[in-house]
């Protein structure tokens, strides 16, 4: 009978959360974020007229799942007739959560009335405070608060502090003394870190639709099947954790149908976008101490960090990239190809394990759909929710092991999957040796495959091919793993020897201002590509940049880094020219006779036919993915258009009388 109760509970919750969402985005539909955070690129944009704002929404899903959360807390327990201490333990549960709320709704208040959330300094510490006052309430109110317990009075001296007597028993009631203030300040203060730590965890991974909720209701899933081994007599308050397991996994079932991911980003707005609302920093901290406190007051919060492995990644991704290896390389780390410059060196330049972060954002740059890596990020949450709960119910010891063993190899893995992916390679496509003569490519990862399996993925294809490369060096230098901006120089300087000048500049004007004055060259190269389109175009002025290079809409807010001009994305053809080259625009003549398929791959505006290589491309799953845009430059849609006509026309013949090349 109990099992439906909990059942009812859930549902309920999930109901009233649903409804809450829904109810909020109508009556506060204005209250949307100002903020506007400096990024990784965005110092580098040009100033203008041409800024817009991006399209924010409602801050209103945390407040309103919180309180789906109190209040069906509150129905539970008149519903399941609890005692006194179970009563103060879901009181402490339910005030702790609406605590965190408060601070996230003030930082989100000040987002949109004063355009600048909280500092740092200023949320760390409401959220610690909170956590601390918690673990203060739980020591004087309860029974169970003031029980040290294992390991850690097992600890040599911590242990002494802790327990007055050495015990082989798990707990040990400390009453007076000194083990009565030392575990007092040793609870406050491991609440405190935990309790931030994981709420500012979660705030880290709200960084995509949809991302943070299916996280947390895998996690929450995963203590609800946990705390189900101590409902008992003996430990009152399990069945109020197991009560609180279901209302946080509940209220995010609620509200993740307004929060669905899609594909949808602000510099590809094609895909519709399924969210409707956004859940704050009042809902993320909300979430988070929830967290925290059920593997508190369950005494699991070890077991926190391997069932939130995903919400490890992401806050130790952005703890470790920006706040530790980019401030020490900036004062020891030394770049000596840039020691002769004076320009500014970007941390960009700097050898960080990832191109942003938090984590998710890293793949976002590398041009993912966002609601494949949203679903990715779902399943990673799952395995870890699975193998952490395999710990505690596994019948035998080495089960249990085995299961942590496991969880740090995934943890290991997602985490050198940032070295392995952000390093980028210029290479032939295909890379089989073929009759034609092959493209010029780019990559990112491994240049090899293991087992068949490639590790790597091909970005994009330029128009140049084999041919441009002049000497010995230079084709030593293909397949050789390099940063993204010395690739997309690269890739620049073969457009410009195979005559494609506007492929060139887009090559060259992806990278930041900030990178390319690093590399002089470039700036050369580009002028005298400016004065050759200048004289084409048959004006005595040099034309200026941005009337050569369409650029995009400058994007200002609260805006991820892949919503910026990302020189890791592929360069697609409406981000090319907004005049057509003249019809007598110079191409480079052809060496061999071609076939049609020769014919399709060597044009400038026709996507790369895959049928017949079918097997040597890089497992991209579908159309959709901009890694499978091609550069399109140089030639006007009349052209293609002319173009296409008249190869249709030629070969039908061709095909009939001259026997196929595929192999």
């Amino acid at each position: 009978m109990l099992l439906v109760w909990l059942l009812l509970i859930f549902i309920l919750c999930t109901i009233i959360s649903l409804a809450f969402c829904g109810l909020a985005r109508v009556l506060f539909p204005k209250f949307r974020s100002g903020e506007h955070k400096p990024g990784t690129h965005r110092a580098d944009l040009l100033a203008g007229g041409r800024e817009i704002k991006t399209i924010e929404l409602p801050l209103v899903g945390g407040p309103a799942f919180t309180l789906a959360i109190v209040c069906t807390g509150v129905f539970a327990g008149y519903l399941l007739h609890f005692t006194h201490d179970q009563w103060t333990l879901l009181l402490l549960g339910l005030g702790t959560t609406a605590g965190y709320m408060i601070v996230g709704f003030v930082d989100d208040w000040h987002k949109v009335y004063s355009k600048e959330g909280l500092s740092e300094r200023t949320k760390f510490g409401g959220l610690f405070l909170v956590s601390m006052a918690a673990a203060a309430l739980y020591f004087f109110l309860l029974a169970s608060g003031r029980e040290s317990y294992s390991p850690y009075k097992d600890i040599p001296v911590l242990g002494s502090l802790l327990c007055p007597t050495h015990t082989v028993q798990l707990t040990c009631a400390v009453s007076s003394g000194v083990s009565y203030f030392g575990w007092l300040i040793f609870l406050m203060l491991m609440t405190g870190f935990t309790g931030t730590i994981t709420s500012l965890s979660v705030d880290f991974s709200d960084g995509l639709d949809g991302l943070a909720g299916g996280l947390v209701f895998s996690t929450a899933i995963a203590f609800a099947i946990i705390v189900i081994g101590i409902i008992n007599g003996e430990h009152s308050g399990g069945l109020v954790l197991e009560v609180l397991s279901l209302l946080c996994a509940a209220s995010v079932l609620g509200y993740l149908p307004w929060n669905w991911p899609s594909a949808w980003a602000a510099r590809r707005g094609t895909a519709k976008r399924r969210a409707k609302i956004y859940m704050g920093d009042s809902g993320a901290l909300a979430l988070g101490g929830i967290l925290a406190m059920i593997a508190i007051f369950s005494r699991q919060e070890l077991l926190l960090f391997l069932v939130g492995g995903a919400f490890v990644l992401e806050g130790l991704s952005a703890l470790v990239s920006a706040r530790v290896m980019t401030p020490f390389f900036r004062k020891r780390l030394q770049l000596l190809r840039f020691v002769s410059s004076k320009e500014f060196v970007p941390h960009t330049e700097f050898p960080l394990p990832f191109l942003a972060t938090p984590l998710h954002h890293h793949f976002d740059l590398l041009g993912w759909d966002r609601r494949r890596l949203v679903y990715a990020a779902w399943a990673l949450g799952a395995c870890f929710a699975l193998l952490g709960v395999s710990t505690t119910i596994a019948p035998f010891v080495w089960q249990r092991y085995l299961g942590r063993i496991l969880i740090l190899i995934l943890g290991w893995g997602v985490w050198s999957s940032g070295s392995w992916s952000k390093r980028y390679f210029v290479g032939k496509y295909p890379f089989e040796k073929t009759r034609r003569r092959r493209r010029l490519a780019l990559y990112y990862g491994y240049p090899y495959q293991l087992m068949g399996i490639n590790l790597f993925h091909r970005v994009e294809v330029i128009e140049a091919n084999e041919d441009v490369i002049e000497t010995p060096a230079e084709e030593l230098a293909l397949w050789q793993r390099m940063n993204i901006y010395d690739a997309r120089a690269m890739l620049g300087l073969y457009c410009y020897r195979a005559g494609y000048f506007p492929a060139a500049l887009a090559q060259w004007m992806s990278i930041p201002n900030r990178n390319r004055v690093l590399r002089p060259e470039i700036a050369r190269l580009s002028n005298e590509v400016e004065n050759r389109l200048a004289l084409e175009k048959q004006e005595t002025q040099p034309m200026r940049r941005d009337e050569i290079l369409r650029q995009p809409p400058i994007l200002e807010g609260n805006l991820p880094p892949a919503d910026l001009p990302n020189p890791y994305e592929p360069i697609h053809r409406d981000e090319n020219l907004d005049n057509d080259p003249p019809d007598n625009w110079p191409l480079p003549a052809a060496s061999f006779s071609a076939t049609e398929e020769e014919e399709d791959a060597r044009n400038p505006t026709a996507k790369l036919q895959s049928n017949h290589h079918k097997g040597e491309g890089n497992g991209e799953a579908s159309a959709s993915e901009p890694a499978h845009q091609f550069l399109v430059l140089g030639t006007s849609s009349t052209q293609v258009q002319s173009s296409t006509a008249h190869t249709t026309r030629s070969n039908w013949l061709t095909r009939l009388l001259r026997p196929s090349t595929k192999k």
